[in-house]
């Protein structure tokens, strides 16, 4: 089952998203401090989402994000479908099982990701809660 119909509707869940973790202030600086640029390329539908750890893009957000092409130098890519994307924020997806059954795959270090462990739960949750603001609960399965 497709999550999503089109890359539109993909980027408008993942940019509430991201722009909620980015001001939090619980999630935010861990990602901040982690210092990384991770990127997660995606298919069905396509998308690239840049996450600049290193570079807050205003006052009050802890990273900046980029949606699209970027000349940024990610430490780290992760590529999957973008159903897999969506079910790990959801909780549902463990990604070192991903990565193993080949679900999704790493390029860089993926060590680096362990420093970004400790906000992964509070993720899912603000994830759920978005996509409940966003008016999308049918993106989250029964």
């Amino acid at each position: 089952m497709a999550y999503f119909r089109n890359q539109d509707e993909m980027y408008a869940v993942q940019r509430a998203f991201f722009d909620r973790i980015a001001r939090d202030p619980a999630i935010g600086p861990t990602l901040q401090k982690s210092n990384l640029v991770i990127r997660f390329k995606l298919h069905d539908p396509d998308g690239l989402i840049t996450i600049d750890c290193r570079a807050p893009e205003a006052e009050g957000r802890f990273f900046s994000t980029v949606f699209g092409k970027s000349d940024l130098r990610p430490d780290l890519t992760l590529l999957s479908s973008a159903d897999i994307s969506h079910e790990f924020w959801l909780g549902r997806v463990n990604i070192v099982t991903a990565l193993v059954s080949g679900k999704a795959r790493a390029q860089g270090d993926i060590s680096q990701a362990m420093k970004i462990m400790p906000v992964l739960r509070p993720m899912v949750d603000v994830y759920v809660q978005v996509l409940k603001e966003s008016g999308r609960p049918d993106l989250i399965p029964k």
